[in-house]
């Protein structure tokens, strides 16, 4: 059950952002998935299984990658050069950003389940892949490889009894990450051995099919957790309950529709929810215990759901692309 929520106004905590530049894709019926940046591109994936990379300050079209053969789940930075790719096809594929306008990808993960989900840990020695459910065998698999010549090196098969929505490496220790799913769970292990049962840290039990879910804090010492039912809390490493906001779609302030992401600033080292409307509006909360504060929203660039946005906090610049095959810069007035 959750608590009774404080729900503020708070508009100096971040700058004003402006929208610097708007296109529309030109995908036809076609929408944006996830969007990312590197120190020169902005990078798209799409509902036709292509990826494309746009000059950074521009937003003209530079590259297009025909990334997979279906539905493309999940897109990842890995430094400044590697881009990984997580497909319904079966696959997941580094891509070399220094030459993805002329060659393939430079590594193919191969698995025997539709991938939804995927990381790679903080070292860039194991990917950890999830899949979707299968009827044949009645799992959901986390499965690991070995980046250095892509063998697979272990799998879990009893972790989760529904699709693996996010896979998310801890960003300092390399054998330590989360699995969230539809089943409801959000699971923490940190694996040497590849022991599924003995190498689980905790479990929460959501209550609810999990959207997303993925540490924070200074040191990544808490969770977050994000359901379909637009859920959201707070949760220790050790799966204890720091808070439980409840329905975001109650805020009040403004409207909320949906949960876009959450985001940890390590500069300042304030978490944010970030959610949006139908009609595209996006609108950041800064999140206390217990307590929301509004504390900025952008406006005017989208028409309908935004389903990414990247955020570098070290420009104050913020990239989001939408349903309406829109991709959007915004960059904070200080």
């Amino acid at each position: 059950m959750s608590t009774a929520i404080d729900i503020q106004t708070c508009t100096d905590i971040l700058p004003s952002f402006q929208l610097v530049k708007g296109i529309d894709l030109g995908y036809k019926n076609d929408y944006v998935f996830d969007v990312t940046a590197n120190s020169q591109y902005a990078i798209t994936s799409a509902s036709d299984n292509f990826v494309r990379l746009y000059d950074l300050g521009t937003l003209q079209l530079s590259y297009t990658i025909p990334a997979h053969d279906s539905k493309i789940s999940k897109m990842k930075l890995k430094s400044d050069q590697f881009l990984f790719t997580a497909s319904e096809d079966k696959t997941l594929k580094r891509w070399d950003l220094r030459t993805a306008g002329s060659t393939g990808p430079v590594q193919t993960f191969k698995y025997n389940k539709n991938l939804t989900a995927f990381d790679i840990n903080c070292n860039d020695t194991m990917a950890i892949v999830g899949t979707e459910f299968s009827s044949s065998d009645f799992s959901a698999d986390i499965a690991f490889y070995d980046t250095r010549n892509t063998n697979l090196l272990s799998k879990f098969t009893d972790s989760h009894g529904d699709d693996v929505t996010e896979v998310q490496c801890h960003p300092t220790t390399p054998g330590q990450f989360l699995s969230c799913s539809t089943d409801g769970m959000i699971n923490n292990y940190e694996v040497t051995k590849f022991d599924e049962e003995e190498e689980m840290i905790s479990a929460v039990n959501s209550g609810s099919s999990v959207n997303k879910a993925g540490y924070f804090g200074p040191n990544a010492e808490y969770i977050y957790c994000m359901t379909h039912i637009e859920t959201f809390s707070l949760h220790t490493l050790e799966g204890d309950t720091i808070c439980d906001y409840g329905d975001i779609r109650n805020i009040g302030l403004t409207q909320v529709n949906y949960a876009i992401d959450c985001n940890y600033d390590p500069i300042s080292q304030r978490f944010y929810l970030i959610t949006g409307s139908n009609t595209g509006t996006v609108d950041f909360f800064h999140v206390n215990i217990g307590q929301l504060q509004h504390c900025q929203q952008l406006q005017g660039g989208h028409t309908d759901v935004v389903r990414s946005l990247y955020w570098n906090h070290a420009t104050q610049s913020i990239l989001t692309g939408g349903e309406d095959g829109r991709l959007c810069a915004w960059q904070g007035q200080v």
